[in-house]
């Protein structure tokens, strides 16, 4: 029972720091050439529609999102969450180039590395898209084909130092495995 403590616990500090979310790091815009509501900001906040002070980002008919960074970054997956209207979208990553304010020209081009469509039309939930292995770039543009309510975006990208760990109280961990309990157990 002594090792199995410890080993949960180096499990729970470990597992899941081999990627982490880039998109509150990242330059973030919506395009201008489709009518939206809400700040882009919001799409970092945390805050999905079971908190009280969630606030939604919404086309209106259909519109992009760019996300850019300074630096190439290895993309994983891109996970959105969806409020009460949801549609089809699409994911292109690029190396280089820039889409204009409009959303209607890239100048210059750059390459692109990916485009993952996505047509499950899911609503209220968790909507995870993963990238082809390898799939490296500096900026990338998320494109919803209608009228959308998004409440997060989170971009994952493999870590370049796979022994970060996410900060984490001693008391919560304990309290969120139940370990308060399993301390009287042992003998």
């Amino acid at each position: 029972m002594r090792i199995i403590i410890p080993a949960i616990v180096a499990l729970l500090f470990f597992g899941g720091a081999a990627s982490r979310n880039i998109a509150p790091d990242a330059v973030t815009r919506a395009t201008i050439w489709n009518s939206h509501e809400g700040d882009p900001d919001v799409l970092g906040d945390g805050k999905v529609p079971q908190d009280a002070d969630a606030l939604p980002f919404t086309w209106k008919t259909k519109g992009i999102l760019v996300f850019a960074w300074e630096e190439p970054r290895q993309l994983e997956k891109l996970r959105i969450y969806v409020g009460a209207i949801g549609n089809n979208y699409q994911v292109r990553a690029y190396l280089g180039g820039r889409l204009d304010e409009t959303g209607t020209l890239r100048e210059p081009e750059g390459v692109q590395t990916a485009l993952i469509e996505e047509n499950a039309r899911a609503v209220d939930q968790w909507i995870e898209i993963y990238f082809p292995p390898d799939t490296t770039a500096d900026n990338l543009e998320l494109w919803t084909l209608g009228p959308t309510v998004f409440y997060e975006v989170e971009i994952y990208v493999s870590s370049p130092d796979a022994t970060t760990v996410e900060r984490l109280s001693w008391g919560k961990i304990k309290a969120e495995q139940g370990f308060l309990s399993i301390r009287h157990q042992i003998p």
